[in-house]
């Protein structure tokens, strides 16, 4: 065994964090011998095993296996079958397939299938197993990683406008199917006097004062609630559950007092007003972008009336 074993581990993980792997193999010996290429090769690893496809299925699907190492022939399963199986119980958990079959077509079929890697058993030590395995958890990290920077915006780490207009979609869709349920509040927020931060204390100041902005609109709404920012100074609030135009009008109230307290910012204070743009829906009763178009409306009517103003959209049709 190399001595630069267990160095390899050393970046699977964080340092002194243990990773949970998963070894489905029905033979003993190769459990044994897995268990030993680990114990120097990866000691942060802790190995448990499942000798069939299904008794490893329900442990991934809750959560409990960082990483699964898979032989592609047990009594259960078979070929890809089993692969696919893991793969569809738990996408995220990365698969680096342990296979006894020297057959590039099946290993090629394996990667698209989904596995992080296709090894050999009998060519495989302990080195290029923790390496396979250090991989494998990066490529998974780096893949979430990209998929959370699609769907927020970068600076503030709020929901951007395509995960907002999910969350609006589904958010309609369950109004639509609960019977009885309540109102469905859109909030349509564009800041007043934010280009004059822009202009007077340049852009880090400006990037720093929509970080406090999100903060500032996380801190007033419910973790159900979702905060978006669809771009520039615009942002958006969305609020489940039962509600009256009159408490929307009071909490949108509330949030332009919040917006208008000074900033301390790192080079200068900042004062800024916001108008908001208030929609309400019932169920099934309005399609999502008519619904934001209403909230941009309700805006735009706010900020004619004037800095830290909000203004209530009609509910004709809604």
């Amino acid at each position: 065994m190399s001595p630069s074993a267990p160095a390899v581990l050393d970046e699977l993980a964080a340092p002194r964090e243990s990773v949970r792997v998963l070894l489905v193999e029905d033979n003993p010996g190769d459990r044994v011998l897995v268990r030993e290429m680990l114990r120097e090769a990866a000691p942060n690893a802790v190995l448990t095993g499942a000798g069939r496809l299904t008794e490893a299925l329900e442990p991934v699907a809750r959560g409990l296996a960082d990483l699964v190492l898979l032989d592609l022939s047990l009594p259960d399963s078979f070929g890809l079958d089993g692969l696919r199986r893991l793969r569809a119980a738990a996408p995220e958990v990365p698969v680096v397939v342990l296979s006894g079959l020297a057959d590039e077509e099946v290993a090629l079929q394996a990667v698209q299938a989904g596995a992080q890697d296709y090894l050999m058993k009998g060519a495989v030590d302990g080195t290029s197993l923790a390496r396979a395995m250090r991989y494998a958890l990066e490529r998974q990290r780096a893949e979430r990683h990209l998929a959370r920077l699609a769907l927020r915006d970068p600076l503030t780490g709020l929901p951007n406008r395509v995960l907002f207009a999910d969350r609006l979609e589904h958010a309609l869709a369950r109004r639509g199917r609960e019977s009885g349920a309540g109102r469905l509040t859109l909030m349509f927020i564009d800041l007043d006097g934010f280009k004059a931060v822009n202009d007077r204390l340049g852009h880090l100041a400006g990037d720093e004062l929509l970080v406090e902005v999100a903060r500032r609109l996380r801190a007033q709404m419910r973790t159900s609630d979702t905060v978006a920012r669809l771009g520039g100074d615009e942002f958006t609030v969305l609020c489940e559950g039962a509600a009256d135009p009159e408490a929307a009008v009071v909490l949108a109230t509330r949030l332009a007092e919040t917006l208008a307290e000074p900033y301390e910012l790192a080079d200068g204070t900042a004062e800024i007003g916001a108008a908001i743009g208030i929609a309400l829906a019932r169920p099934g009763e309005q399609p999502a972008g008519e619904l934001l178009r209403r909230a941009d409306a309700a805006m735009y009517e706010a900020k004619r009336a004037g800095g830290g103003r909000c203004a209530l959209a009609p509910e004709g049709g809604a």
